[in-house]
């Protein structure tokens, strides 16, 4: 959670307290998704995790999936209003056959961010999990990449057959659905300057390595897909 002062505000770990009555710009986003687990009999590729949802209210800026900034914040003079930074889904081990885990929801006061979907495991869940943006699915052709949350993220992209993984999506762009034997990238982020300096944030993860290919890229802060023999970062 970043918030610039137009207002001047008092940020603790859980809460703001607003000391001057005015209007306040924020960013909020939620924590990513985890990635799936590969393998199996041809090593197929796991989905990448998707981003956390993106929601921003600065102007001239961009909210995830697409939309435009929100309305500024209006806060009350010496009101404390509930700050939550959502952590990202914890990670998974080999053998495991449940999807990727969800990350978990940012809050700031009424806004709510959607914790990203996870990654599509094979031999399991291996859609992948909706979220504030989508996670990928496993390197199989009927398995669909999760969907995101309007206005704060894309869908994840799906899977294909000859192993190729699906990536996360990102706030600013869906996962790259794999194709033979290639596993996707994973979506886009968006930038801001809220902090003073442009930086791409909410990146989806990239989709995981298959026993032909490595993993795939990501950007924007999203995690790159593991290699074999390898967990994802």
């Amino acid at each position: 959670l970043t918030l610039t002062q137009l207002a001047q505000l008092t940020v603790t770990a859980n809460d703001a307290t607003a000391v001057s009555g005015a209007e306040v710009e924020y960013l909020v986003i939620a924590g990513g998704g985890g990635g799936g687990v590969g393998g199996g009999t041809s090593a197929l590729g796991a989905g990448g995790g998707g981003a956390g949802g993106y929601r921003s209210s600065v102007s001239g800026e961009s909210s995830g999936g697409g939309a435009s900034a929100e309305s500024v914040f209006e806060a009350d003079l010496s009101t404390s209003y509930t700050v939550t930074v959502g952590a990202g889904g914890a990670s998974l081990s080999a053998g495991d056959t449940t999807r990727g885990n969800a990350g978990n929801d940012s809050v700031f006061s009424t806004i709510t961010s959607t914790g990203g979907g996870g990654g599509g495991t094979r031999s399991g869940t291996e859609a992948g999990g909706s979220g504030g943006s989508g996670g990928g699915a496993t390197g199989v052709l009927s398995d669909l990449g999760g969907s995101g949350t309007s206005n704060q993220g894309f869908d994840g992209g799906d899977g294909a057959d000859d192993w190729g993984a699906g990536g996360g999506g990102g706030a600013g762009s869906a996962g790259q659905s794999g194709s033979a034997r290639i596993n996707g990238d994973g979506g886009s982020g968006v930038s801001s300057s809220i902090t003073g300096v442009s930086v791409g944030r909410a990146g989806g993860g990239g989709g995981g390595a298959n026993q032909d290919n490595g993993g795939a890229t990501a950007t924007d802060g999203g995690g790159d897909g593991a290699d074999l023999g390898s967990n994802a970062p």
